[in-house]
């Protein structure tokens, strides 16, 4: 919900349609969680329900932090985490995966946290029998004391949707972000570096969503959301979930949202109409308000399809969840939690030469070595030559 100037700044299921893509797989194969039904040949898409939500300093141990719940708080916070029946849910402000256990069961969810430390970090829980890859923090939206990203790809429906959980700097909700003070310097120094996030899926095509508490009162033709929407590359022409509807969290008591849910362009078309929606808390909850959240959790429905980017198998395969080389590597996480490094599997480098030509290298090509992938720049890791160039890439032209 949308908070005042005065606001403290805190800092599944595997479907027999994706049998073939398993294979590569066969050492991470997540197991199929209870009450998922076989997305089989001829079967509907699986519908993915994706939310966020700011859990307001969310502790791993009773009675201690900025807000000391009880044993009685967790539980009412792990009513309404299984009211929301999530798939995928964009956390805010919790310290670690221990902190996560206390709200989303564990025998349902797995989690995945930024790296950083303390109670205000971003991150994800996610359904147990999902396929992901957990890509690494995106560190560049620290630009002093604030929080980084945590960033996820999922596989669905023979699609790859990739994920940004965000808390931006708090205190600039409507201002100018020319205006003096460190809030709105901060998040203004943010903005061209969630843009470069934004800009480098758009370029890889790939489908997308940025979710969580951007600290700010975003609508078309706002100047953050402006700066952000502006279709270049084309990909990132973004659809504003919130955008024109109005905030009855807590009875209405900020009406225009500051925790939002953006689309792009390719992921855009699998939205599925009329699924937006804000869980509010009970009204007999009001009492321990202060012991729930000030924000309340918002979730939409996607249902990966026909059109679109392809899917991609995380571990290597038929396309690029990630594109993240070496030892930056996203890691994929099989139903027990483990993670393994997947570059292996994608040895072909995806490199943009200064002239804009996308070149990739063979690890037989004499250059190969020295080139450099930079992902934030559109550079990509591919499994196959056969992938590259259905991508659009061509062999280096000193490679055999």
């Amino acid at each position: 919900m949308v908070l005042g100037s005065a606001r403290i700044d805190r800092m599944p299921r595997v479907s027999t349609a994706l049998a073939a893509l398993s294979l590569a797989l066969a050492a991470c194969t997540p197991r199929v969680s209870p009450g998922d039904a076989a997305n089989g040949e001829g079967a509907s898409p699986r519908v993915l329900k994706v939310a966020t939500w700011n859990l307001e300093w969310l502790n791993a141990e009773s009675g201690s932090g900025t807000v000391r719940r009880t044993d009685a708080d967790y539980a009412r916070l792990r009513k309404y985490a299984e009211r929301l029946a999530a798939d995928v849910i964009a956390v805010q402000e919790v310290d670690g995966e221990e902190a996560l256990r206390r709200v989303f069961d564990d025998a349902i969810y797995d989690y995945h946290v930024a790296s950083q430390s303390g109670v205000q970090r971003t991150g994800f829980a996610y359904r147990s029998g999902l396929r992901v890859a957990l890509n690494p923090d995106y560190a560049a939206l620290d630009v002093g004391g604030v929080r980084v990203g945590t960033d996820l790809s999922v596989l669905v429906n023979d699609r790859s949707l990739r994920l940004l959980s965000v808390h931006l700097k708090s205190g600039c909700f409507d201002e100018p972000l020319t205006t003096a003070g460190n809030d709105c310097t901060k998040l203004a120094a943010q903005l061209p570096l969630l843009e470069r996030w934004v800009d480098a899926r758009a370029a890889a095509n790939e489908a997308f969503l940025v979710l969580g508490d951007f600290n700010r009162r975003l609508r078309t033709g706002e100047a953050f959301y402006s700066e952000l929407d502006d279709a270049d590359p084309p990909n990132a022409d973004l659809t504003l979930v919130t955008d024109g509807r109005s905030s009855r969290c807590w009875g209405g008591e900020f009406a225009e949202f500051i925790d939002h849910i953006v689309v792009s362009r390719d992921a855009a078309p699998w939205l599925v109409a009329g699924t937006f929606t804000q869980q509010d808390y009970d009204a007999a909850d009001q009492a321990f308000k202060g012991a729930l959240s000030d924000h309340c959790p918002l979730a939409v429905s996607i249902a990966p399809g026909a059109s679109g980017p392809r899917a991609v198998d995380l571990a290597g395969g038929t396309g690029d969840a990630s594109g993240t080389p070496g030892p930056a590597s996203p890691a994929t996480r099989d139903a027990s939690g483990a993670a393994g490094d997947a570059a292996p599997a994608r040895p072909i480098k995806g490199n943009i030469s200064s002239d804009g030509k996308r070149l990739y290298h063979l690890p037989a090509c004499p250059s190969y070595e020295e080139t450099k992938i930079d992902t934030d720049e559109g550079e990509r890791w591919f499994a196959s030559e056969a992938e590259a160039v259905a991508a659009g890439w061509q062999k280096a032209g000193n490679c055999p």
